[in-house]
């Protein structure tokens, strides 16, 4: 029976990816993070959360050097396990490798100084993890939808942890490395900024998405 991708993150558990830490106990990405949007004082005061876990815990079953990116890692296996997800009608991919576990809502703390695409922040057992409205990074969506009914991708790697507000989680995929397309830039211009590559599912084309861009964007000076 093929199991639905909520049945199969609760099915995993998988170790937490290693992180390497400053003497505050962040990561580089997340000290940048804190001093950028939040400050120490807040930090300490944000409560930590810990989820039920009735729809994770998602693979980390491919340990990858912290320099490899991700397009670099797909790119070189010969068949990749994704999920596919929503975002206001658009159907968009990330690999099953690149997903720490899939939660719903969570009240965020608002950062009244970051971009309009950080919905907020909260503390993940321990880990500060900016929750990120996706419809304002891949679609020309103006108005960001988070609700009650909305789930999150948790995309956990060594620079820091994040959380894609998604619709719905739609299915799991087996994709060729056939029916990826790189170097998208040229086809989609400005609107791959997020996306390392594109994927033919069922003739449906769909954009992979890439977390270390919007790492790289939610950084930049």
């Amino acid at each position: 029976m093929v199991k639905t991708p909520e049945e199969y993150f609760a099915d995993q558990c998988f170790e937490i990816p290693d992180v390497h830490r400053t003497p505050g106990g962040l990561s580089e990405a997340e000290q940048a993070f804190v001093q950028k949007y939040l400050g120490a004082d807040a930090l300490a005061g944000l409560p930590v959360l810990e989820p039920d876990a009735a729809l994770s815990v998602a693979e980390a079953a491919h340990e990858a050097e912290p320099q490899i990116s991700l397009r670099d890692r797909l790119r070189n296996e010969a068949r990749v396990q994704m999920v596919s997800f929503f975002v206001r009608g658009q159907l968009f991919l990330l690999p099953v490798t690149a997903i720490q576990e899939v939660l719903r809502y969570m009240p965020p703390v608002r950062l009244p100084l970051a971009p309009p695409f950080v919905a907020g922040v909260i503390n993940l057992r321990g880990r500060v993890t900016p929750l990120l409205h996706l419809d304002a990074l891949l679609t020309q969506e103006r108005t960001y939808r988070y609700t009650t009914q909305s789930f999150i991708i948790i995309h956990s790697s060594e620079q820091m942890q994040l959380g894609l507000i998604t619709d719905r989680i739609q299915s799991m995929h087996i994709v060729e490395q056939n029916k990826i397309i790189w170097n998208v830039e040229a086809q989609l211009g400005a609107n791959a900024d997020f996306l390392c590559a594109i994927a033919d599912i069922n003739d449906r084309v769909c954009g992979i998405l890439a977390p270390d861009m919007i790492i790289q964007k939610m950084l930049a000076p």
